[in-house]
């Protein structure tokens, strides 16, 4: 069943409800008030009755009957013998008090004693009053059906009228494919509930057309970092088939081959890298971390390429604990100070700074990795974090996929990322984690 049927459904039978409630208390209101008002004329019939005889001895029965239509008046002696009557008073009727049943009709008594001992009894029949009823409850059933079906109708309409939006969502939605990413939901001109639906949607829908258009442009750019390799893989390859090839060109052709393939295991390798890192953090563990520890560690590893270079690494870092990914932040890290140094002259330094910022559950883990290169020119600093962009000063091998490895690695701690450039000539490059201290009291928080 329909949302559209259950709403209309489920108003018909509030609406129902409330009919049957309202009419029930009004057919009751209405019986008992009718009652009331002949109990009231029958009591000043009765008196009626007693004040003339009091007053005269005659009961004048006959004009009283003229003044009430449907009352009627019976005298008793104290023996309980009938000493005068109405004509409309039924026969065998006792003196009572209430509602009594007498040959099949129903009748409603009123009885009033006189001081010489008399009982004057008035009474009326009910069926007036049971017709009423009948009648009222009759109007009330056709009141109650008439307005149930208009409100299974308006309800109808009113929760068609509500989903009209949704169904043109819907209708859209059904026809949107993988090349109509461009196309957004319809939105209604009023923001109430659907009208956020669809806008959350359509925001929905831009969130992933950016991915799937970041998706397209990495794999395109990294097919044409491939592609440019393996060409001139396969030239020197057929250079160093050729019959006629002399031993120089061969070793030249196989030498640069076999530089072509280091380059390819690099860009694959960073390429992997790069889809390791989730920019949404689903990757990411989080367990105890030193940043000493983590900044000794990683800088060990990139020691080599800063002899060679003739760079020397510098570096400081508080020993408190705190929690982060230890594998995603040594992704980024080495991304960083190898860039750093790469773009050092002889002889420069590279300065990594590690800080703790922030009050105790509120903390957050800073790095800073300062160069005397270059510096960044005029690039943008963002761009350089996007896959295969590299800046102006680059030169030599690179794909330009270690900065965009590190910015990946940092987002998914919900980190940031920066660069600037240096006062006085050179590079800063920074990146700010959130980092929960852990608590001292779990087991494993003191392992580092």
């Amino acid at each position: 069943m329909s949302i559209r049927m259950r709403l209309a459904l489920g108003y018909s039978a509030a609406m129902i409800l409330t009919l049957v409630f309202v009419s029930g208390i009004v057919w009751w209101q209405m019986g008992l008030a009718l009652r009331a008002s002949l109990e009231e004329t029958l009591r000043t019939r009765a008196i009626a009755v007693v004040t003339a005889l009091e007053n005269d001895a005659q009961s004048g029965l006959q004009e009283t009957d003229r003044a009430a239509p449907g009352v009627f008046a019976v005298i008793y002696s104290s023996s309980g013998s009938i000493v005068d009557a109405s004509a409309a008073a039924p026969a065998n009727l006792r003196p009572a008090e209430g509602a009594v049943e007498l040959a099949g009709r129903r009748y409603l008594l009123h009885t009033e004693l006189t001081a010489s001992g008399l009982t004057v009894l008035a009474g009326a029949s009910l069926a007036p009053i049971d017709a009423a009823n009948a009648a009222l409850a009759r109007l009330l059933l056709g009141v109650g059906l008439a307005a149930g079906a208009l409100s299974t109708f308006g309800g109808w309409w009113l929760a068609g009228r509500a989903f009209r939006p949704v169904d043109a969502i819907i209708t859209e939605a059904t026809t949107l494919g993988g090349a109509d990413l461009d196309r957004r939901l319809p939105e209604p001109t009023r923001l109430d509930e659907i009208g956020r639906l669809a806008r959350t949607l359509n925001g929905m829908l831009d969130r992933i057309d950016e991915s799937v258009r970041r998706q397209r442009t990495f794999v395109a750019m990294a097919s044409h970092e491939l592609r440019t390799p393996l060409a001139a893989m396969r030239i020197e390859l057929e250079v160093a088939d050729h019959p006629g090839a002399a031993v120089a060109e061969l070793r030249r052709a196989l030498r640069a081959a076999q530089a072509d393939a280091i380059r390819l295991s690099n860009l694959a390798t960073g390429l992997l890298e790069l889809a390791a890192v989730a920019d949404d953090g689903r990757t990411i563990v989080r367990a105890p971390v030193r940043p000493n520890d983590l900044l000794a560690t990683t800088l060990r590893g990139v020691e080599a390429l800063a002899r060679q270079r003739d760079v020397r690494l510098l570096w400081s870092a508080p020993a408190e604990v705190v929690s982060a990914d230890r594998t995603r932040l040594e992704q980024a890290l080495v991304n960083l100070v190898v860039n750093a140094v790469t773009y050092s002259p002889p002889g420069g330094e590279v300065e990594v700074r590690g800080t703790l910022e922030g009050s105790p559950g509120a903390q957050s883990f800073v790095v800073e990795v300062l160069d005397r290169g270059p510096g960044l020119g005029d690039d943008a600093p963002e761009l350089l974090f996007e896959p295969f962009q590299r800046g102006s000063h680059a030169d030599g091998p690179g794909s330009g996929l270690g900065l965009a490895t590190a910015a990946s690695a940092i987002r998914a701690h919900r980190g940031a990322i920066g660069a600037a450039n240096r006062e006085g000539g050179g590079a800063r490059f920074w990146f700010r984690i959130p980092c929960e201290r852990p608590d001292p009291r779990r087991p494993d928080s003191a392992r580092p």
